[in-house]
């Protein structure tokens, strides 16, 4: 064993280099660096590949950028973090375990199911809500204010948020056994002849000096659509990339429904302030614990509900009115975002801003009458829906004919939804919002223009890219299996939101931690 951690540029590395390890982990994001922090110490060499460096660089990030052929959706090079530490550089710090219900096959909800229990997971959220720094594993709330026509709070912890590579840096120098390789593009995945295992990696920095790493056990853990991409342009062995024998890598692909529902002119005094945290006109930190609103398990098993909440969320007066929300305000809070990234915007792009602009001006007026006037401009809540979303086979990612600056094909997302959860949204908007006109909520609906699947035009998702190499037991209803190991290939696995089957309505960040840890243990056990 090694007594010192390296850190290394893989642009300096000799072209044609082979690296030995016996396990190579890929992505050092949540997932990855969780991964490679409960290896540390462990008597075999673990090698780390990151893509980026320790800081925001332009053109490592530009790597993400992938063409969008469904319902709209971010710029993909604005969802993800290219670097050490990976998206924890920016997570908000939202935490909360997936319900029961979630872990369920629920016969209304196609291709439901994980193959085990959330109890079975339990310990292992534990030990990620340790990591996450994110204080006690408890999502208790009693008493609960909201019990009445099947409301039910959902607890939310925030860690404090964590950048994961500020913050474990430390405790992989001193681990010994692992070797962090910065600037590392995996550009291919090669099989053995026989094809049921990984033979090697095939990597270049983006000065594309190849080399090579030899690996006894292989885990990706590059995001739900990095995880795909790598898959999908392995094609050597397999034409239509690998662990796809049954079509199923990329599909599944899976995000949260975000809109905003109704605004509030007043909330009961028996809402206590835990439920009032969320304001994104400031600039916030650690939270602790935040409450939001959902339906009891019980009752959306009766009302054959997708799982979803209701967060309030403190709301400049501009943004309570119905035109905020229309497709022209849409499109010039797409353009803004680019702006803001300092991205080249597209022509079709630049063509919906110029049509945005003339019909969006009072929003323009407003914003800049609010920056002018900030302390007289007032605020009050909105209520934010958060929803699941239902596995479909035809809401995929594939690649385009277009490659980026390593050679490697570019993502083309499909995001579709399906009938069933435009359907859900509005049922479960109805039911909520006269539960809380109950309870003594004033609410005023905000009168959305509709697109032409029925969703607001204000619906955007989480971008949280989850389903894409779902788990199963069955490799044809799945990619990787209850271990999270790609069938038919034995010493590959994946971690990360692309193995979840459903996505349930919490932030997943919490459960891609425990499924690294729950991973970690599992390589453990078959090398030591």
């Amino acid at each position: 064993m090694a007594d010192h951690m390296m850190f290394t540029d893989a642009r300096t590395l000799s072209p044609g280099q082979i690296l030995e390890t016996d396990v190579c982990i890929v992505g050092a994001g949540a997932a990855g660096i969780t991964l490679a922090k409960e290896f540390a110490g462990a008597d075999f060499r673990v090698l780390l590949l990151e893509s980026g460096g320790m800081g925001f660089e332009h053109r490592t990030q530009w790597l993400y950028s992938g063409e969008n052929s469904g319902r709209p959706y971010f710029s993909q090079e604005f969802t993800r973090r290219r670097q050490f530490g990976g998206t924890t550089v920016v997570w908000f710090g939202r935490c909360r375990p997936l319900d029961e219900m979630d872990f369920e096959a629920r016969d209304w909800l196609p291709h439901s199911g994980w193959p085990f229990s959330k109890s079975q997971l339990d310990p292992f959220y534990i030990r990620a809500q340790e990591i996450a720094q994110a204080g006690a594993y408890d999502y208790s709330s009693d008493p609960d204010p909201l019990k009445t026509a099947g409301l039910e709070t959902k607890v939310i912890r925030f860690s404090p948020p964590l950048d994961f590579g500020e913050t474990y840096r430390a405790d992989l120098e001193r681990a010994g056994n692992i070797h962090v390789l910065l600037h590392a593009n995996v550009v291919q995945i090669a099989l053995a002849n026989e094809k049921n295992r990984v033979s090697h990696l095939d990597c270049a920095p983006l000065s594309r000096r190849p080399f090579r790493v030899v690996s006894k056990i292989v885990i990706l853990a590059a995001g739900g659509l990095e995880n795909t991409r790598l898959l999908l342009a392995s094609r050597d062995a397999q034409p239509d990339g690998i662990g796809n024998l049954h079509g199923l890598v990329g599909r599944y692909f899976m995000d949260h429904a975000y809109l905003f529902s109704a605004a509030t002119t007043h909330v009961p005094e028996s809402i206590p302030a835990d439920y009032l945290k969320l304001d994104y006109e400031t600039q916030q930190s650690n939270l602790g614990v935040h409450k939001s609103i959902g339906f009891s398990q019980r009752f959306m098993q009766k009302e054959r509900l997708l799982n979803a909440s209701l967060y309030l969320v403190k709301r400049k007066g501009h943004k309570m009115d119905d035109r905020y929300y229309s497709k022209a305000a849409s499109d010039l809070v797409a353009f803004a975002e680019i702006l803001q990234h300092k991205a080249r915007p597209s022509l079709s792009v630049l063509a919906a801003a110029g049509k945005a602009l003339p019909r969006s001006s009072w929003l323009a007026g407003a914003a800049l009458q609010a920056a002018r006037n900030k302390s007289k401009e007032t605020s009050a809540y909105a209520l934010r829906l958060q929803m699941e979303t239902v596995p479909n086979p035809e809401s995929r990612v594939t690649l385009s004919a277009k490659k980026d600056s390593v050679g490697i094909p570019r993502v083309d997302l499909h995001w579709k939804t399906t009938a069933q959860d435009v359907e859900n949204y509005v049922r479960f908007e109805q039911l909520a919002l006269a539960a809380l006109q109950k309870m003594g909520f004033r609410l005023q609906r905000f009168q959305h223009e509709l697109d032409s699947d029925g969703w607001p035009v204000s619906m955007i998702g989480g971008k949280h890219h989850m389903g894409t190499t779902r788990m199963h037991t069955d490799p044809r209803q799945g990619v990787v299996d209850e271990h999270c190991r790609m069938h038919g290939v034995s010493n590959l696995f994946i971690a990360g939101g692309s193995v979840f089957p459903t996505s349930g309505m919490a932030n997943p960040t919490l459960t891609i931690i425990a499924l690294a840890v729950r991973l970690a243990d599992h390589i453990k056990q078959r090398l030591l």
